[in-house]
């Protein structure tokens, strides 16, 4: 592969990532962080999903900038299995 090749890959790869995170968050997966190991636990879902969904999008501007020709690909099917 050569450099372009593996770029589009690399930024593929991590728009399936993201997606696939967001499809979970979307789908009742919660994240709950605590400040201090004997801290209470916070949900932080909707702001991690705001986030990752805005990555998702700077990620397909990129991958639609860089690679005009390939921009429209889907980018499923997930990476992860559902079991």
């Amino acid at each position: 592969m050569n450099a372009d090749d593996n770029r589009y890959v690399e930024i593929t790869t991590r728009l399936r990532s993201v997606k696939s995170f967001c499809d979970f968050l979307s789908g009742g997966g919660i994240v709950r962080i605590a400040q201090s190991d004997s801290g209470p636990y916070q949900d932080v879902t909707a702001a991690l999903l705001q986030r990752h969904r805005l990555e998702a999008e700077a990620l397909e501007r990129t991958r639609r900038s860089l690679f005009p020709d390939r921009a429209d690909e889907d980018v499923r099917p997930s990476l992860y299995s559902r079991h």
